[in-house]
């Protein structure tokens, strides 16, 4: 009874929740009904409920792929490198314009790092293949200036991971910055005024207030972005895939779409995206679980 008083005194608040919980509702669970087709040998014609049932027959088919474990290969490397560069990026940044005496120089160097955000990818992966264009490019051309031979970035795919990762951080880093700048100014000014009177440096005061007070923020971001380790952005590496650096730019979300739909291979397709969200919920939870021993040990210590 208390709880159905509490439900019926925030009656308001559910309302207005409710537009947005029926959107996760349709947009993101009601597709759920298609994961059935990895256990089918699923034709358009037939519908969801009306294939042969295959079994786990197409989960063995792509873990005995050799393909798929170079796009999983390259799915680790890249994502692992997302996080181990690509997750302190925009902490640093927010500890650098906070550091920022003036607040017009604050919000022009914030505006100028998450205007990217805004760029589409197309735009960008032409862009960068100009930048690095193996004649013309600017890249190629202050090599050349400096004595170096020109390189074909974008034809060598030993280039392409670190290609990927700058330009991906450079896209994200400005926005992912607003987050932890929100999460500094809510940090109470008492506690720097103190630090100060006691003649601490305003490298020390990051250190001993700054960092301390954002580390929830960044415990809860670092266990969202674990996800990333399997999902590398399909966006990025499909605009700035090609032929030639297929080998080490083919990852899982462009590997299940060449399957998935270019080949029609509908069931296979969705037995590689059922895998590879079981294991990045996994992943998640995992985290958020070590995420909260780590907290309550901190707290406690």
């Amino acid at each position: 009874m208390k709880l159905w008083r509490k439900l019926w005194r925030q009656r308001v608040l559910f309302l207005f929740m409710l537009p947005g919980a029926a959107a996760v509702l349709v947009f993101a669970y009601a597709p759920m009904i298609g994961l059935v087709i990895a256990f089918q040998d699923y034709r358009v014609t037939d519908g969801f409920l009306s294939g042969d049932f295959a079994g786990l027959e197409h989960f063995r088919t792509f873990l005995s792929d050799p393909e798929f474990f170079n796009a999983l290969r390259n799915t680790l490397v890249m994502g692992g490198l997302m996080i181990l560069f690509g997750f302190p990026a925009p902490i640093v940044l927010a500890l650098m314009i906070d550091a920022v005496r003036t607040t017009k120089a604050k919000r022009l160097i914030q505006s100028i790092t998450y205007l990217p955000h805004f760029i589409t990818w197309v735009f960008i992966s032409s862009l960068v293949y100009r930048l690095l264009e193996s004649e013309s490019g600017i890249v190629n051309l202050l090599l050349m200036e400096l004595g170096l031979p020109a390189v074909n970035f974008m034809q060598n795919p030993d280039y392409f991971w670190g290609i990927l990762v700058v330009t991906s951080i450079w896209q994200s880093v400005g926005w992912n910055t607003i987050i932890y700048l929100a999460a500094i100014t809510s940090i109470d000014p008492e506690l720097h005024s103190a630090a100060m009177v006691d003649g601490a440096s305003r490298f020390q005061r990051m250190i001993s207030i700054t960092l301390p007070c954002i580390m929830p923020t960044i415990a809860i971001l670092f266990v969202l972005s674990l996800g990333s380790l399997f999902t590398v952005n399909f966006e990025a590496v499909f605009n700035l895939m090609n032929g030639f650096l297929q080998s080490k730019a083919d990852v899982i979300d462009t590997y299940i779409y060449r399957t998935g739909v270019q080949m029609a291979n509908f069931s296979y397709a969705t037995a590689i995206g059922f895998a590879r969200s079981i294991i990045t919920a996994t992943l998640v939870v995992i985290g958020y679980i070590i995420s909260n021993k780590i907290n309550e040990t901190r707290l406690l210590g």
